[in-house]
């Protein structure tokens, strides 16, 4: 057979649809810019930018996170991608979108060429219908196009690889060994994108479990001999990490559930997080790029978790009846839909946000395939299925469809996703603080074209916000800090400002906010404690030139030029020789009308930054 007619073999007319609806769906999101946490894994001062010479590092260095108090995760396929993607392409958020959507799609042909070689003994149709219903599902919009959810893309890919592979070994009587080695290492790759394959270590002998009995056996073994690809992540992620360095701060807004630990309460949270899932697998009424507290409920008995209840004895019975009367479709579905969502049911494990649409994806690929598996069943379709199934079926996509292309354009950038998100949980934490976030860098950043009338509703509304999201968190440190900031700075409320930097300094000390309080002493003539609140932030952290800078200016003023030198000749001497410091000596000295040690300091501050214009004026 020559390669093109493999070609037109491969390209045949189910996959030529699954590529138009795919195109139909997603073809919008190519006009999106950055969006929400893109910043984690891509854009121009991102790591990723740097392409192949950034690999070595990033297989070094945490998902999430820059400071050692705040770094989690090991996700390094996922960076390795777009590093390859910036040295070939550049870096460009159209470049990421096109690349989102072709491994979206990639991911929908690897789930129907499986689907094809499991189910070849029943209804041709079926693995066609299950991978339409799994393109065209509303819930996948926000992994397809939030750049950042390329992780759970490559994942997916990775688990459907592993899938394929172990199939051939188990077709070959467990003989091709070569083929459960690749099994094992495309889960293994999977778990380096995203932790969501762990479920596959079970679901994939599981779903061989009903085929032969006189296999069960190996089925068994099969588990164990996928359990290797968690040891060869963990010991790799152990390998090239400093563990021990992994640090994550929770917010009982983020789940409730990181709090609570009864029995009772995990229950309920299991409940409401099943019947979450299975709504949104059918059709997501309300979509945000966040949920969390008083968006979700989790503990006591909410509306999803009356579907939850329902929805237990019904999978349980599906699970049985359909292992023994032999309904491989329908099993397979349920198996990969119940391993899959088990992950996020918060019962094991709470999970950041209460739940995600994210979180679904994996499981969507299960509930897809049951649910064409039990009409499939339910109509007993001989040959092709009925007019009115298609059309009822083409009824269905274009409700899909309306829904996909409509929550393409609110991931238009994070401005869109936040302005739109947040006005349908007006009560959510996160997403109260992010949409301040937006309204002040909106104001920072086009100030000089805009007036006190024109900022004060923007920075009301900020601070508005920002109030909301303590509401809801009273110890949401982010929060505090920004209004602290907003409150100091831009509204210049000092006797408002204070007992929140005091509220946020009894969770967490940091240099901006002993910066903040010193600002805040200062300017109700407390100059003796804003004295000590600077000299504390330089302690915390000898680089924080704001303490340094405010304490030289109160020192200058008040004629106390040796206190000034004395304190960049320490920060010298603990090597903190920074243009910044070196600027401070040459500011200090020229106050002080020793001109040759003005001259001497400028010049420091040209060897490091040519680029400083008044030092290199200043130093001829």
């Amino acid at each position: 057979m020559s390669k093109l007619q493999q070609l037109k073999l491969f390209f045949n007319k189910e996959r030529l649809i699954l590529i138009g609806v795919v195109v139909i769906l997603y073809t919008n999101a190519l006009r999106n810019g950055y969006s929400l946490d893109d910043s984690i894994v891509t854009e121009p001062n991102n790591l990723t930018a740097k392409g192949f010479k950034a690999i070595p590092k990033i297989f070094k260095t945490f998902y999430i996170g820059s400071t050692e108090d705040y770094q989690f995760d090991y996700r390094p396929m996922v960076k390795i991608a777009f590093a390859v993607e910036h040295e070939l392409f550049g870096v460009s958020p159209k470049t990421s979108h096109f690349f989102n959507i072709v491994l979206y799609l990639i991911g929908v042909f690897l789930l129907y060429g499986n689907l094809k070689r499991l189910f070849a003994n029943y209804h041709n149709q079926i693995p066609f219908y299950a991978a339409l219903l799994f393109a065209a599902m509303p819930i996948h919009t926000e992994v397809v196009t939030s750049i950042k959810n390329r992780d759970i893309l490559l994942c997916f890919i990775f688990a459907m690889l592993s899938l394929k592979n172990y199939h051939s070994f188990y077709e070959s009587d467990f003989k091709k060994w070569t083929k459960a080695i690749l099994a094992v290492f495309f889960l293994y790759l999977g778990m380096m994108s995203k932790f969501d394959a762990l479920p596959y270590v079970a679901a994939i002998p599981g779903i061989f479990l009903i085929r032969d009995s006189g296999k069960a056996t190996w089925a068994v073994l099969s588990f164990f001999l996928l359990v290797i690809a968690f040891y060869i992540f963990k010991a790799t992620r152990r390998g090239f990490l400093d563990l021990e360095g992994a640090n994550r701060l929770y917010y009982y807004f983020e789940n409730p559930m990181y709090f609570e630990k009864g029995l009772a309460a995990k229950i309920t949270a299991l409940l409401n997080s099943l019947g979450f899932y299975i709504v949104q697998c059918i059709y997501p009424l309300k979509q945000v790029c966040y949920y969390g507290y008083n968006t979700v409920q989790v503990i006591g008995i909410g509306p999803y978790a009356y579907i939850g209840i329902i929805a237990i004895p019904l999978l349980a019975f599906g699970l049985i009846r359909s292992f023994i009367k032999k309904e491989v479709v329908v099993f397979t579905g349920l198996v990969m839909f119940i391993a899959s969502v088990s992950m996020y049911l918060n019962f094991a494990k709470p999970a950041v946000g209460i739940v995600a649409d994210r979180f679904t994806f994996f499981a969507s690929a299960g509930f897809s395939i049951a649910c064409i598996g039990a009409l499939f069943s339910y109509f007993k379709f001989k040959s092709a299925p009925s007019n009115n199934f298609k059309i009822g079926g083409v009824a269905v996509l274009l409700l899909f469809a309306m829904n996909v292309i409509s929550r393409n354009s609110d991931w238009k950038d994070t401005n869109t996703i936040i302005d739109t998100d947040v006005n349908k949980y007006p009560d959510n934490a996160y997403l109260n603080y992010k949409q301040a976030i937006n309204l002040v860098k909106f104001v920072e950043t086009n100030a000089a074209q805009m007036s006190i009338e024109q900022r004060k509703p923007l920075l009301t509304k900020a601070r508005q916000h920002l109030e909301k999201s303590i509401e809801v968190e009273p110890n949401y440190a982010n929060s505090r800090n920004q209004l602290s900031y907003v409150l100091v700075y831009l509204f210049n409320d000092f006797k408002a400002a204070l007992p929140h930097i005091n509220h946020s300094i009894a969770f967490k000390t940091t240099p901006e906010l002993l910066f903040y309080k010193a600002v805040v002493m200062r300017e109700t003539n407390q100059k003796d404690s804003a004295e000590i609140y600077l000299k504390k932030s330089i302690e915390m952290d000898n680089t924080f030139y704001n303490g340094y800078s405010l304490l030289m200016y109160d020192y200058n003023a008040s004629k106390k030029f040796q206190k000034s030198l004395d304190m960049f000749n320490a920060a010298l001497k603990e090597g903190v020789t920074t243009e910044q410091i070196y600027f401070g000596l040459a500011k200090t000295y020229e106050a002080m009308g020793d001109t040759a040690q003005a001259k001497q300091n400028f010049r420091e501050v040209i060897k490091i930054n040519p680029a400083n214009t008044e030092a290199a004026q200043k130093a001829k």
